[in-house]
């Protein structure tokens, strides 16, 4: 399962750096911390439009249990309409913007003691990363009881 297409995907050009610090560190791929922060919005019912959205990767690269989840939150809120997963660009777009929400509840939550803001850019503290990958894993096991 996959779009029909190869979309770019966007994500919110102040998590530029925090996207590709996590990478490989506390997430295997982008498309894995996107798809974690999909969740938390969706779970949150929170959808946060982009300030300036940036081109981050290729919607190639999610699995398609990702693919399945992303087309099952957009029935889920527009009341099982098959016509609502029809676009792909339009389904994207939406989970883009419940992604969004989710990367501000993941450092609200969790990486506010992990990162720092500077010029409008989020990046990881080097003095306290090692622990994230574990506090991470732990958070995300929280968020599912």
């Amino acid at each position: 399962m996959s779009f029909s297409e190869d979309i770019r995907v966007k994500t919110e050009q102040k998590y530029k750096t925090l996207y590709n610090e996590l990478k490989n560190f506390a997430v295997g791929d982008m498309h894995e911390l996107f798809f974690l922060c999909a969740c938390l919005g969706f779970k949150a019912n929170q959808k946060e439009p982009f300030e300036r959205g940036d081109d981050r990767f290729w919607s190639r690269t999610f699995t398609p249990e990702e693919y399945a989840c992303f087309y099952a939150m957009i029935l889920e809120k527009k009341n099982m309409d098959l016509a609502s997963i029809k676009d792909d660009k339009t389904v994207l777009g939406e989970i883009e913007l419940y992604a969004n929400a989710g990367m501000k509840i993941l450092i609200d939550e969790l990486l506010s003691d992990y990162v720092q803001e500077t010029n409008e850019e989020y990046k990881l503290d080097s003095t306290c990363r090692d622990e994230l990958p574990k506090a991470l894993l732990h958070f995300i096991y929280e968020q599912l009881q």
